[in-house]
C-alpha cells in the first residue's frame, strides 16, 4: 500500500508539472465554451422564446444545460490526460526502472488509475465550483444542499466510469504520439456524444441513438435534469406538457429511445454495469499485453 501511495504521489506531480498536457486535457473543454459564446446560448434561447417569454430565468436555463455537459466532458478529458503518464513511462522504459524495485506491474497499473481518479475528481470539483459561480454571476441561485449532493454523487460516478473508459483506451496505445492521436479523437467526438455541440434534437435519427447508447452521454443526462429542474419549472410555467417534453427530448434532458422515455434508474444501471464490464475487460488486456 505504501508503494502505491508513493506511485501515485509521484505520478500527480508529473501530471502538474507538464503545463502543455494538463491545457490540452481542458482543450475540448475551451473548444465548447467558444462555441456556446458564439451561437449555441442564442439558438437555445431563440428556440424556447417561441413557446414562452424571455425571463431572466431561461438565461438561467440555458446556462444550466451548458454547464451539466461541460462537467461530464472535464470528468472524461482529465483522466485521459492523467493516463498520459502511464504511456509516457512506458515509451521511456521508466516502467521497466520500477520493476527493478519489488512493485508488481499490476501496482504500477494500479498507480495510474488512483491518480487518474484523483486528477479526474480534483478537475471536476474546481470546476463545479466555477460553474456555481458562474451561474449565480449571470443571474441564477447557488444549487440546494441536496441537489448539490446529487451532483457530487453523479460526478463521482462520471469521474470513475471515465477513469475506466480511459484506461480501457489507453492500454491499446504504447507511444506518446498514439496517445495524442487518441486524445484528440476523444477530444473531437466527446462533444458530439455528450449532446454538446448539437443540441440532440438536430441530429438524424442513427446520430441521436448513438448518443444514448454512449454510456457516458448519461451523466450528461443526469447532470443536466439535477442542474436543470428548478429551472425548467419556472421558465415553462404555465406551458404545455406537449411543449416542454418536446424541449426536453430536442435538448438531451430526457432520453425517448425507440418511442420509450430511459429513466433516471437506468441511467444510473448503465454507468455503473459499463464501469464493472470496462473494469474487467481491461484487467483481462492488461494480463494478456503483460503475460
Amino acid at each position: 500500500m505504501e508503494a502505491l501511495l508513493t506511485l501515485v504521489q509521484r505520478n500527480s506531480k508529473v501530471f502538474r508539472r507538464d503545463k502543455t498536457q494538463v491545457f490540452f486535457s481542458l482543450l475540448s473543454v475551451l473548444i465548447v465554451i467558444v462555441l456556446y459564446a458564439v451561437f449555441l446560448q442564442k439558438m437555445q434561447i431563440d428556440a424556447i422564446e417561441q413557446i414562452t417569454e424571455a425571463t431572466p430565468e431561461l438565461i438561467t436555463l440555458v446556462n444550466e444545460w451548458l454547464v451539466a455537459g461541460l462537467l461530464s466532458m472535464i470528468a472524461v478529458t482529465t483522466t485521459l490526460g492523467a493516463y498520459g503518464i502511464a504511456v509516457k513511462d512506458q515509451e521511456s522504459k521508466t516502467q521497466a526502472d520500477f520493476l527493478t524495485a519489488p512493485l508488481s506491474r499490476a501496482t504500477i497499473q494500479m498507480s495510474y488509475v488512483v491518480n487518474a481518479l484523483i486528477i479526474g475528481s480534483i478537475f471536476t470539483f474546481i470546476a463545479l465550483i466555477g460553474c456555481e459561480i458562474f451561474i449565480v454571476v449571470t443571474g441564477g441561485e447557488l444549487l440546494s444542499f441536496q441537489s448539490f449532493i446529487q451532483v457530487i454523487s453523479i460526478l463521482f460516478l462520471a469521474v470513475l466510469l471515465a477513469s475506466v473508459f480511459n484506461l480501457f483506451l489507453s492500454l491499446f496505445v504504447s507511444t506518446q504520439s498514439a496517445f495524442s492521436t487518441l486524445g484528440t479523437i476523444v477530444g473531437t467526438v466527446l462533444g458530439f456524444l455528450c449532446g454538446v455541440y448539437v443540441p440532440l434534437g438536430a441530429l438524424p435519427n442513427f446520430a441521436q441513438n448513438l448518443i444514448m447508447y454512449f454510456p457516458i452521454s448519461h451523466t450528461t443526462l443526469l447532470l443536466r435534469n439535477a442542474f436543470m429542474e428548478s429551472s425548467i419549472a419556472q421558465v415553462f410555467d404555465g406551458v404545455p406538457t406537449t411543449y416542454v417534453e418536446d424541449y426536453k427530448i430536442n435538448y438531451g434532458i430526457i432520453y425517448d429511445l425507440h418511442g420509450n422515455i430511459i429513466s433516471t434508474s437506468t441511467s444510473f444501471f448503465i454507468i455503473v454495469s459499463t464501469t464493472i464490464i470496462l473494469a474487467a475487460a481491461s484487467i483481462m488486456l492488461f494480463k494478456r499485453k503483460y503475460k
